[in-house]
C-alpha cells in the first residue's frame, strides 16, 4: 500500500544544505500497523509531514519517492493533494489542543472532511458524525456535537481527532505521538482505542513514538530512527529481542520497568 524508498529531507535556506532525513525507506501493507521510533530531532516527524504533503515552505525533499497505492505522491498537484489528504491518508497529532480549532464547534470540524469528500447533505453529515463519536467513546454525542475543543478533556480532544481521521474510511492513518501528552491512564484507552478502529475498519497506521513501550503494545514492525537515519528495522519482537544498532540499544535500556528491564534483549536476571 505504501512504499517509501531513499527519502531525503533538507532545508532550502541553509549551505551547504541541512539534511535531517537521509535515504529513508519504508514499506507498508494494508491494515498494517508499523512504528516509527526514536528521540526528539530523528526526523520522525519530518518523514510524517512529507507523507502528508505538509511541509513547510523552507523544507524541501532533496531525493526519494513516495507511492501510495501506485500513485507517486511527490508528483501531486496542490488539487491532487487536497483529494488525497483527510480522504486516504489522514492525521493525528501530538497536541489536540493546538490541532483543532478553537473557534469552530467539535461537530463542525469532524464534518470538515465530508463536507469536502462526500456529497452528504448537512443532516446525513450530523448523523455520520454521531455515529463515529460512539464509535471512538465519546459520550453523550448530540451534546459534544456542540461544543468547543476547551470544553472537552485531552483524551476526548484526541478521540475528536481520530473520529476525524477516520470518518471518511481513510486507507492510512499517520499518528504522530497520539498518546505524549495524556496521562498513563488515558494513554492506554487511546493505544487500545486505535487497535480497535484498526481492526473494525482495517486503516493502516504509521505510529510514530519516542517511547517503545507504546511501539511495543500497538505495533508490529518497527523503524528506529537516529538522526535523520533508518538505523534499525524489524518485528518489534526481533527488535526487542535481538537489538542490533546501539541506538535501539539505548533506547531499550530506557524503558523504565523494573520488573522486566531489558538489557540487550534479554531479561535481567
Amino acid at each position: 500500500m505504501l512504499e517509501i524508498e531513499g527519502l531525503s529531507i533538507g532545508f532550502r535556506d541553509v549551505e551547504p544544505p541541512l539534511e535531517v532525513v537521509r535515504d529513508f525507506s519504508l514499506t507498508m501493507e494494508p491494515g498494517e500497523i508499523v512504528g516509527v521510533v526514536g528521540e526528539s530531532g530523528s526526523g520522525k516527524t519530518m518523514t510524517a509531514l512529507a507523507l502528508m504533503g505538509l511541509l513547510k515552505s523552507r523544507a524541501r525533499i532533496t531525493s526519494g519517492r513516495m507511492m501510495f497505492e501506485g500513485r507517486d505522491l511527490l508528483t501531486l498537484s496542490r488539487k491532487g493533494w487536497e483529494e488525497v489528504r483527510g480522504k486516504e491518508i489522514s492525521m493525528i497529532f501530538q497536541e489536540p489542543m493546538t490541532s483543532l480549532d478553537p473557534l469552530l464547534t467539535i461537530g463542525r470540524q469532524m464534518e470538515e472532511s465530508l463536507r469536502l469528500h462526500t456529497d452528504l447533505d448537512r443532516r446525513e453529515r450530523k448523523r455520520r458524525v454521531l455515529d463515529m463519536m460512539e464509535q471512538v467513546g465519546l459520550p453523550q454525542p448530540e451534546k459534544l456535537y456542540g461544543c468547543y475543543p476547551h470544553q472537552l478533556s485531552g483524551g476526548m480532544r484526541q478521540r475528536v481527532m481520530i473520529g476525524a481521521a477516520l470518518i471518511t474510511n481513510t486507507r492510512l492513518m499517520v499518528a504522530d505521538e497520539p498518546t505524549t501528552a495524556l496521562d498513563v491512564t488515558i494513554q492506554a484507552q487511546i493505544l487500545a482505542l486505535l487497535k480497535k478502529m484498526n481492526q473494525e475498519h482495517g486503516t493502516a497506521i504509521l505510529f510514530i513514538s519516542h517511547d517503545l513501550r507504546v511501539i511495543r503494545s500497538i505495533c508490529s514492525r518497527v523503524v528506529v530512527m537516529y538522526r535523520g537515519e533508518a538505523v534499525e528495522m524489524g518485528s518489534v519482537e526481533e527488535v526487542l529481542s535481538s537489538p542490533q544498532a546501539d541506538h535501539t540499544k539505548q533506547l531499550i535500556a530506557a524503558i523504565p520497568d523494573r520488573e522486566n528491564r531489558l538489557r540487550g534483549g534479554k531479561e535481567r536476571s
